[in-house]
């Protein structure tokens, strides 16, 4: 009888081969991934999304405006107009954009074509100052006059505004100028101008505005000069936010980076440095990097804010800040300012952003530290592309031959196998069936005899 004993592993089940062959392919995609990923933030940095209050408008009381005849226009409600007045004391643009300010002014006759829906509203509207008066007594707020100023729009039209903050000493008829603020009703006066139906807005103040510029290609370093970073005490230019740093040189360059940003490719912008530790902060404070110089900034996104943007003559509508920490700048958090309001990004995403240096900014960290950075002005927020060179995709190609590989091996060594075990098998049960008719042919003569 072979007594020979044979040890063999059971075949590997379906399912588990799936598992490890899945497994395999996880980890080198994984591998592959994680050698041109962006490092993480470090920890210890919070991701904020701000969040902004809003003035709440009494509806009830504004369904008490008339407007729907001549007489009716020319008389104004002294409740609603005070109402709007004391909530748009405090409608600054960040504010103006948590109330849906549109892009662009609404026409007039899409106003009067639907006017309970736009009433309360926040919107705006530029042109040429005709007629400023004020202040006159009867706003609710101690210290305040009510201002009302009419404009000729681009079309013919008008509009008129009422506001609280009495206006610049340049503001005067014949200055461009932009009004915004809620919308009360429509209005008609007959002195100093015979107006039908305009747009009456209620709001904080009238401010100067520009004629639009066009196009930016080209920086102007004469532009780029004005810049005043100098200085770092608290106040200082180097301290303004980009509600306050509303100046020439900011204008150029926020145009200039929208206006060619479809001018370079991928490629070109992948040649240019990347912000990193090598130029921290002594290249910046000492000039050594110029205004509007290139830098790719990547980094985790801790902080996104939009706001309303002020007049000004690049045709800016909105502003976007944003706060990119960046590891390989020694993990430090830098303020990035876009001249649009960019799609929604959840906070801790990966970017790579196209930016030009402006200037050195000083910021007070929640903390109560000080921090001194460089400040850049980018086209938009963009998300980080995982870049596959080619060297990339000859590792890709023999990772993808040699996981090819062992899945055969794999795949013939489990078929050799389950046939080992198939004819093991077989042959145990064949020794079992002989050995049972021995065992038979043993007790049959027993059983015959007498």
């Amino acid at each position: 009888m072979d007594r020979t004993t044979v040890l063999r592993l059971p075949p590997i089940p379906p399912l588990a081969r799936l598992l490890i062959c899945g497994s395999l392919i996880a980890g080198i995609a994984y591998l592959a991934w994680g050698l041109e990923q962006p490092a993480p933030a470090q920890p210890g940095v919070e991701a904020v999304e701000a969040t902004v209050a809003v003035p709440p408008l009494d509806r009830t009381l504004l369904t008490t405006v008339r407007d729907a005849t001549r007489e009716q226009r020319l008389q104004l409600e002294k409740e609603p107009l005070r109402h709007l007045l004391q909530a748009g004391i405090d409608v600054g643009p960040t504010v103006a954009l948590a109330l849906g300010m549109p892009e662009q002014p609404v026409p007039p006759a899409t106003v009067r074509a639907d006017l309970e829906t736009w009433r309360g509203r926040w919107i705006w509207y530029e042109g040429e100052l005709k007629d400023l008066s004020g202040p006159r007594e009867g706003h609710p707020i101690q210290g305040y006059g009510i201002h009302e100023a009419t404009i000729a729009l681009a079309d013919g039209g008008f509009a008129i505004g009422a506001f609280s903050i009495p206006p610049d000493a340049v503001i005067r008829p014949g200055s461009w100028v932009r009004i915004e603020g809620y919308l009360l009703k429509l209005r008609d006066t007959t002195y100093p101008l015979d107006v039908r139906e305009a747009p009456m807005l209620v709001g904080r103040e009238i401010r100067r505005d520009y004629e639009d510029w066009p196009a930016v290609h080209e920086l102007d370093p004469a532009v780029m000069a004005k810049v005043d970073d100098t200085r770092y005490w608290p106040g200082d230019p180097t301290w303004h936010t980009v509600e306050e740093d509303q100046t020439e040189p900011l204008w150029h360059l926020a145009a200039f980076a929208r206006d060619t940003a479809d001018s370079r490719s991928f490629e070109q912008w992948r040649e240019r440095p990347i912000l990193s530790a090598h130029d921290f902060w002594e290249p910046f404070r000492d000039n050594e990097v110029q205004r509007g110089e290139m830098r790719r900034i990547i980094g985790t996104l801790i902080r996104r804010q939009s706001l309303a943007a002020p007049p000004n003559p690049a045709g800016i509508r909105f502003w976007t800040v944003a706060w990119v920490q960046v590891r390989e700048y020694a993990g430090a958090t830098v303020p990035i300012w876009v001249p649009q309001r960019v799609r929604e990004l959840p906070l801790r995403a990966q970017l790579e952003v196209r930016g030009f240096y402006y200037r050195r900014f000083a910021y007070e960290s929640m903390n109560g530290q000080r921090h001194f950075v460089p400040l850049f002005v980018a086209a938009d927020l963009d998300s980080y592309v995982l870049e596959t060179g080619p060297a990339m995709r000859q590792i890709g190609l023999v990772l993808v031959v040699v996981l090819t590989v062992l899945i055969l091996l794999f795949w013939l060594g489990q078929r050799r196998s389950a046939r080992e075990t198939l004819a093991h098998q077989q042959h145990l049960d064949a020794r079992r069936r002989r050995r049972r008719e021995q065992n038979a042919n043993r007790s049959a003569p027993a059983a015959s005899a007498p």
